[in-house]
């Protein structure tokens, strides 16, 4: 019945916006599987944990899909997503390999925002950082794609990075994030960054992510 359900919603909603896309089934361990056919699509489209729902969808599918895909992935708060995703965009910049990868993801997605907002939190200065205004340089970036962006920057102070982003998308009614998933090696395993993993776990917007 839930297959059934999930195909019929699934058409329902590429019908409506016209998008290119098939129905697969598959058997065997659900994040094996969505890594594999990951792999030949553009974007792939995972729930957040819900604590509620357990039994029908594994914790930390969509941790674990961002570290091992391949591809970016939009995660959808359990609480619900507006009907339109993309017209007012916060951007979370670090001047790091996967937001940069993030923000390319995601142009698709973003072409007709109505706003677009970079981001940067405790930004830090020299060859290796923001440059001499963070978030100009890919502010420049976005605008050879046709999309104006603003740059802004903020301190964190005591605050959890990943709270900062998440007030910020509030205060600006954001309706999409896009950030890099970050993850690092401890013995062995990569595991996720602690301002990514607060995001997944208390998002309030779709969030795109890619690493």
């Amino acid at each position: 019945d839930n297959a059934a359900k999930a195909e019929k919603i699934f058409t329902d909603v590429t019908k409506k916006y016209e998008i290119s896309a098939e129905w697969r089934t598959d058997e065997g361990d659900l994040l094996t599987t969505v890594n594999t056919h990951a792999r030949y699509f553009d974007l792939v489209i995972l729930p957040q944990d819900n604590p509620d729902e357990s039994d029908l969808v594994p914790a930390g599918i969509a941790d674990k899909a961002l570290l091992d895909c391949g591809r970016p992935i939009l995660v959808i708060p359990y609480i619900g997503a507006p009907e339109v995703i993309g017209e007012r965009v916060l951007i979370a910049w670090n001047a790091r390999r996967e937001a940069a990868r993030a923000i390319n993801d995601a142009l698709p997605l973003i072409m007709n925002a109505k706003e677009a907002k970079v981001l940067s939190i405790d930004p830090k200065s020299g060859p290796n950082g923001h440059g001499d205004i963070p978030g100009a340089d890919i502010c420049l970036h976005l605008a050879r794609h046709g999309i104006s962006a603003e740059a802004r920057q903020t301190v964190s102070k005591e605050v959890n990075v990943g709270d900062a982003i998440l007030s910020a998308a509030a205060d600006d009614g954001a309706d999409l994030i896009v950030m890099g998933g970050y993850g690092h090696a401890r013995i062995r395993e990569v595991v996720l960054g602690g301002a990514t993993r607060h995001i997944l776990k208390h998002m309030t917007v779709p969030v795109l992510m890619s690493h």
